[in-house]
C-alpha cells in the first residue's frame, strides 16, 4: 500500500490576487451545476470540518465516501473488485488529517470496473513557489521517480481558470493485476495557501473514461478563498 501516495500527491501552491464578485455559496453552487449536469447525475456539498465546504458531482448510481466515513456505502459497490482490494484499506485507516477528502466510486457506467474520483488537498509542499508550468515538469518528474508511466503534463482549463494536468498509468502488479489510467488536476488555492487536485482513476484505455473523468471534474468545487485581504 506504499504506493497510496501516489493518488493524492496534492502539492502546495501561492497564487496572488482575488476577484471582486462575491462568491457564491457552496449551496448555490451544487444546485448550479446539478442542473447543468441534469439527469442521472448529482451535485452535493461536502462539509469538511478541516478543508471546508466544497462540492462533488456524481453519478447517482455512485457511492460516495468522505473522510471519518465508514466506507460501507463504497464497499458495497466495489467489493471483489480490483479497486476495491486497492482503496477500501487505504480509506479504512485514513485519519482526518488524510490528503484525500473525499471520494467517489462508480461501479456501473464502464462495465465489470470501477471508475472513481477523488478530492485531495495538501496545505505543505515543495511545489508552493512553482508556477503552473514549473509544476507540471515537477510533478513529472516525481511521479516518473515512483515507477510510474506519465502519459501526459499539461496547464488546462477549469471552472474559468488555469490548472495543471498530469496524466500516468499505474501497472497491473501494483493494483490487484488491472492496470490503471489515473488523471488528476492540480488546483491552487491562495487563502490559505494549499493545493487542492481532483484525481480520476480508471481502466487502461483512456478513452473510455474521459468523458466521465471530465464531467466529475466540472462539476468538482473547491472552497472560495477567504475573503478581507488585499486585492
Amino acid at each position: 500500500m506504499r504506493r497510496i501516495a501516489l493518488f493524492a500527491v496534492a502539492v502546495g501552491f501561492a497564487v496572488a490576487g482575488c476577484t471582486g464578485d462575491a462568491p457564491d455559496t457552496p449551496e448555490e453552487q451544487s444546485r448550479a451545476i446539478a442542473e447543468e449536469l441534469g439527469d442521472g447525475w448529482d451535485a452535493e456539498v461536502v462539509d469538511d470540518a478541516r478543508d471546508g465546504s466544497f462540492v462533488l458531482a456524481r453519478p447517482s448510481h455512485a457511492a460516495v465516501w468522505t473522510v471519518g466515513a465508514p466506507i460501507d456505502e463504497v464497499g458495497s459497490v466495489t467489493e471483489d473488485t480490483a479497486w476495491g482490494g486497492f482503496w477500501l484499506p487505504a480509506l479504512g485507516s485514513a485519519t482526518a488529517d488524510s490528503n484525500i477528502r473525499a471520494v467517489v466510486a462508480d461501479a456501473d457506467t464502464l462495465p465489470g470496473t470501477v471508475v472513481s474520483w477523488q478530492g485531495n488537498v495538501n496545505r505543505s509542499d515543495p511545489g508552493l513557489e512553482l508556477g503552473l508550468e514549473e509544476l507540471t515538469d515537477d510533478l513529472r518528474e516525481r511521479f516518473t521517480a515512483q515507477g510510474l508511466e506519465v502519459r501526459e503534463t499539461r496547464v488546462t482549463s477549469w471552472d474559468d481558470r488555469d490548472i495543471a494536468l498530469v496524466a500516468f498509468t499505474v501497472p497491473a502488479e501494483v493494483f490487484g493485476g488491472e492496470e490503471r489510467y489515473v488523471r488528476q488536476w492540480f488546483i491552487p488555492e491562495s487563502s490559505p495557501a494549499a493545493m487542492w487536485s481532483f484525481s480520476c482513476d480508471a481502466p487502461a484505455d483512456p478513452q473510455a473514461s474521459a468523458e466521465l473523468c471530465r464531467t466529475g471534474l466540472d462539476g468538482f468545487r473547491v472552497p472560495r478563498p477567504a475573503t478581507g485581504s488585499d486585492a
